[in-house]
């Protein structure tokens, strides 16, 4: 194992989590070896400092928190890793209530509300949910 990449993938790692495709981009535009980065990847993975299902879920959990939809979830994971991922509606209805509380500034109408969900990709199912709550003050 060439220690160079082992110490570049490191330094990397050090200042934010990278899927295991975008870290052996990032050492393959650096100009090193294949064969050496799936060592290095390799080792990295045993060390559990690789680990794209944790970071999927960590993606997946701050993604929500900010209040993005199933749809942009989805998109953003799929760029990142190539792989599909499931979204439950009581996982999108938590998004949508959270991007609720933290960005809606209008005045509290169904229509407004709706409007506001709608042109941010949530799914009519959710939409009528978290409308209703948020207007019943259920949050």
């Amino acid at each position: 194992m060439d220690s160079r990449i082992k110490s570049y993938a490191l330094k990397l790692l050090s200042k934010r989590d990278y899927f295991e495709e975008e870290l052996k981009q990032r050492l393959l535009k650096k100009g090193f070896d294949k064969e050496k980065i799936a060592e290095v990847l390799a080792y990295l993975k045993q060390q559990n400092l690789l680990n794209d299902e944790k970071l999927k879920e960590r993606l997946k959990e701050k993604s929500i928190n900010k209040g993005e939809s199933s749809l942009k979830i989805k998109q953003k994971i799929y760029q990142k890793t190539g792989e599909f991922i499931e979204i439950s509606e009581d996982e999108e209805l938590e998004s949508a209530i959270n991007l609720l509380k933290r960005s809606f500034k209008k005045e509290k109408t169904f229509e407004n509300v709706v409007k506001f969900l709608k042109n941010r990709g949530f799914r009519y199912s959710v939409i009528s949910k978290a409308t209703n709550k948020f207007l019943n003050e259920e949050l």
